[in-house]
């Protein structure tokens, strides 16, 4: 059986990882919500699934999720108007509106300065493992901004704050998302600076040019045309030899055909070293978005959901038919494998979690096993046991324990993967007569008595001839 479901939602993943946050400081009173899950059994892990919903609904879990996906698009189109005013002043600093004049390298350096370096930031957080909330500083922004105004304060709203970055990163989305929240910021405030630009040039006359007092002219102009080679391929125009020499130079001043190149230079690289990076980058976040937004899962072979999943297991009742089934029942029982012949195998089943195991008593030469009884822990046990093929398999519960319906699915299907299948009992000088007499009165009534071996201690398994069925309770 799959612990793993295919079709959970992104909603019900945020508030079933949130409840088992709340719940690390505390178990919540959940005795209403495990009657109405007995009601309609499913298989696991959907009753967990339900279950935190229930009580997610309680606490107002789900209407805070709601309020954060409407605040969201609005937080960010806030920021986007702050990224607005942002690509205005990139615009005006470019722009000496009282002399008219533009330095090419300085304005290309104001304007893609801090750009570049925020990229490379993000990229950096993508490379380096566990530093996804590193990179993307305007996405973490954004995130933050939005879980402060929709999911308020408090242990609910940290814990769902919590829980969804922690699926995003168990999924590797989380610089993802915070990366495409920053790109389309910086995309926007690209798009105003060069509108902006492009307006400042075409109304007004301006002098384009470069200088330098303490570093090498010919290394500026060497600068200027690495950096036109790719505008150059995209069809921006490209500043020849001369041109450079003679921007560079304030007594030889380019005419206004030259002023045109070097404007449209400078352009040209803002579009192709700015704005063509971050939408392709935006680009990419929404593909690896696509391709693995389905692992958004809690991890659903954690304790917390391996212990709650056992509780859930015990509220269906056991499985109790009388003899006249019983008998019938037996004769469509998988039969003990006839070509086992592995080492013999002691198996825990459900014990309690401080007693030590494997015990120090255990003869040499047996394999031991541990399950701790939920849906994950089974299906563990019977794929170990059937690579394993044990000649002689023994099942050990607690003596004080309640056999139910998962005692009864695992001896089912270990029946057919050992030679010989028996069940003792842990403790049982510690139980009542009654409780250890249970036990064998289950086996009958189930159906299981034909096929299992009982003992009253679980090293009498080891001990007795394979061919012997059944051990009278001490």
């Amino acid at each position: 059986m799959s612990t793993q479901p295919s079709s959970l939602s992104f909603d019900d993943a945020l508030v079933t990882e949130a409840i088992r946050r709340i719940e690390s400081d505390g178990p919540l009173e959940d005795q209403s919500v495990l009657r109405q899950l007995a009601q309609t059994p499913e298989p696991a892990p959907w009753p967990s699934v339900r279950r935190a919903r229930l009580l997610a609904e309680r606490l107002g879990l789900p209407a805070r999720v709601a309020r954060a996906r409407d605040l969201a698009p609005l937080v960010l189109i806030g920021l986007a108007a702050l990224m607005v005013l942002a690509g205005l002043g990139l615009a005006g600093a470019v722009v000496d509106a009282q002399e008219r004049r533009i330095n090419v390298i300085a304005s290309l350096a104001g304007l893609l300065g801090l750009h570049g370096l925020s990229l490379l930031v993000w990229v950096g957080a993508l490379l380096l493992p566990g530093h996804g909330r590193a990179g993307a500083l305007a996405g973490r922004l954004w995130l933050t901004l939005t879980a402060r105004t929709a999911l308020g304060r408090g242990r609910e709203g940290a814990a769902l704050l919590q829980a969804g970055a922690q699926l995003l990163e168990r999924a590797r989305l989380l610089p993802w998302l915070l990366g495409l929240a920053s790109h389309l910021l910086w995309t926007l405030s690209f798009c105003v600076a060069v509108a902006a630009l492009l307006a400042a040039l075409a109304l007004r006359r301006y002098t384009l040019g470069w200088e330098t007092t303490l570093l090498d002219p010919a290394q500026f102009a060497r600068a200027i045309d690495a950096l036109a080679w790719l505008p150059g391929r995209l069809g921006f125009p490209v500043p020849d030899a001369a041109l450079v020499r003679a921007a560079g130079d304030p007594a030889s001043t380019p005419g206004p055909a030259g002023q045109a190149v070097l404007a449209w230079w400078l352009v040209g690289c803002v579009l192709v070293y700015g704005l063509l990076p971050r939408l392709l980058c935006a680009t990419a976040c929404v593909a690896v978005w696509a391709l693995r937004r389905h692992r958004l899962q809690p991890d659903f072979a954690l304790p917390y959901y391996r212990q709650l999943q056992a509780r859930l297991d015990a509220l269906a009742p056991a499985r109790v038919v009388d003899a006249e089934h019983a008998q019938g029942q037996a004769g469509s029982l998988p039969q003990p494998a006839s070509d086992a012949h592995g080492a013999p195998v002691l198996l825990a089943f459900e014990l309690p979690p401080e007693r030590p195991w494997p015990p120090v008593d255990v003869p040499a030469g047996i394999r031991t096993w541990a399950c701790d009884g939920s849906a994950a822990g089974r299906d563990a046990a019977v794929r170990q046991v059937a690579a394993w093929r044990p000649g002689r398999l023994v099942v050990a519960c607690q003596a004080a324990a309640s056999p139910d319906r998962g005692t009864e699915r695992l001896l089912r299907e270990l029946l057919p993967l050992a030679g010989a299948l028996h069940l003792g009992l842990v403790d049982a000088d510690q139980a009542s007569d009654a409780e250890r007499a249970r036990w064998p009165r289950w086996l009958q009534d189930a159906g299981l008595a034909a096929t299992v071996s009982f003992h009253g201690q679980w090293q009498a398994g080891f001990a007795t001839p394979s061919a012997e069925v059944q051990e009278t309770t001490p």
